[in-house]
């Protein structure tokens, strides 16, 4: 009895440590074909080979502009791009130290700040023209989305944090459909081209898998301790720090 479960457990932590690495693997093939493309596109700026498909597209979401959806999109831009998610995510970051979680405080911010940084290396690597007549301002570039680049990668880390390892089936269903409306209103704003969107996922996805490969065990550490007032809690909502769970 005890040899069988000894095998079962032995064939579980294989199965764990080949999931490990696939999912280091993962995240540097993603990170390899966004630099793959970057090249491409800087390499034939003037004339991309996806010009037909983002000429296209941009044909196809300008027909489907309205006022409602305009003023949703542009306030979407705000609350989802990198200087809103820079905001949120430092209020997150700011409410997990005061709960004692500062490894999954840590990894939330490593998520948006490596995505902010890396869209911006990309840009001004690519310096590729936004399409004509954008309906919001936009900085240099654009090629990659860091408002997609963002909304993506925050998303992944915030899934892999606090959705349990087995139950992250409709976390990671939402961020894919949060994703997707970013990616159609950038575009339906003209702020950037239907390909600069797909490099957007490509890194999102590729640092999202690596910080996670990175983090987990921290995360698990994380999840496995209770929830605990920190000082500055205590001292600000000595109330509420009273009724949470853990709190002296």
């Amino acid at each position: 009895m005890h040899r069988e479960e000894s095998v079962s457990q032995q064939s579980i932590d294989r199965q764990a440590v080949t999931r490990h690495r696939a999912t280091l693997v993962g995240g540097c093939c993603l990170l390899t074909l966004a630099a793959a493309f970057a090249g491409i596109i800087r390499a034939y700026i003037a004339h991309p080979p996806v010009a037909g498909l983002d000429l296209a597209w941009l044909r196809l979401v300008t027909r489907t502009r309205n006022g409602a959806l305009t003023e949703l999109f542009k306030v979407l831009s705000l609350i989802g791009g990198p200087v809103g998610g820079t905001i949120i995510v430092a209020a997150g970051c700011a409410m997990l130290l005061i709960v004692g979680r500062w490894r999954t405080a840590l990894y939330v911010a490593l998520a948006e700040a490596s995505g902010s940084l890396s869209s911006q290396l990309v840009k001004h690597f690519v310096l590729r023209h936004r399409p004509p007549h954008p309906l919001v301002s936009a900085d240099v570039g654009s090629f990659p989305s860091g408002h997609v680049i963002t909304t993506l990668a925050v998303g992944l880390a915030l899934a892999f944090a606090f959705a349990r390892p087995g139950h992250r089936r409709n976390a990671l269903a939402a961020v894919a459909a949060a994703t997707l409306v970013m990616m159609f209103g950038r575009t339906y704003l003209a702020a950037h081209w239907l390909s600069d969107t797909f490099e957007s996922v490509l890194i999102a996805g590729g640092l999202g898998l690596v910080l996670w490969w990175i983090f987990e065990p921290a995360l698990a550490c994380d999840r496995g301790r209770s929830i605990r007032c920190g000082t500055a809690l205590s001292h600000l909502l000595p109330g509420v720090a009273k009724r949470l769970e853990g709190c002296r």
